[in-house]
């Protein structure tokens, strides 16, 4: 009986939704319109073309060109902002992961299993000088890196970064231990 009332609703709803669709007034565009040059995302659309039939054009996404960008360089100041907040010692390397990695606390803390209060404290580097390298591995489990990137930093100047052919970490048999291999071309 549940599973008949179920449908009877998903049914109305989807009904009720079609509705809805039909009543949007749908505009169209014109060839030159829709054109954008941005290959990171492309997006097909149909459109007018200059000799009144409709077709196919592959473009690139509104959002994209707008703010894809925009978010990549706001990441990049966010990065360089904790990573100084990180140097002066006033944030702890699980802060830098958390707010990277876009985990909110209780989030993380319930990965760690560990309670937030806990966590709040080990995002100040006072408990963090504190934490035993088993606390240690179990963020460096959630944040998906080896131990050693909790206690150190990679910086390689922004001149530079054009140079690199191939960065990479190797896991080792020793959990604690990471190999870092950085070639230039």
């Amino acid at each position: 009986m549940r599973k008949i009332i179920i449908r009877i609703k998903i049914k109305h709803f989807i009904s009720q939704f079609l509705i809805f669709l039909g009543t949007i007034i749908y505009t169209v565009m014109k060839e030159k319109e829709a054109q954008i040059n941005h290959d990171v995302h492309p997006l097909v659309l149909y459109v007018e073309k200059e000799d009144g039939t409709y077709g196919r054009l592959e473009t690139a996404s509104f959002l994209s060109k707008n703010y894809l960008d925009d978010y990549f360089d706001k990441v990049r100041k966010w990065d360089a902002e904790l990573k100084e907040k990180l140097d002066k010692g006033e944030i702890s390397p699980v802060y830098y992961y958390m707010i990277m990695l876009e985990m909110g606390e209780g989030d993380l803390a319930s990965r760690v299993g560990i309670s937030k209060w806990k966590l709040r404290r080990h995002l100040k580097m006072k408990a963090f000088e504190k934490m035993n390298l088993r606390m240690l591995r179990r963020y460096a489990d959630v944040f998906d890196i080896p131990v050693s990137n909790l206690l150190h930093f990679t910086v390689i100047k922004e001149k530079d970064q054009h140079k690199l052919k191939i960065t990479y970490q190797k896991a080792t048999s020793n959990p604690y231990i990471s190999v870092s291999k950085i070639e230039t071309v």
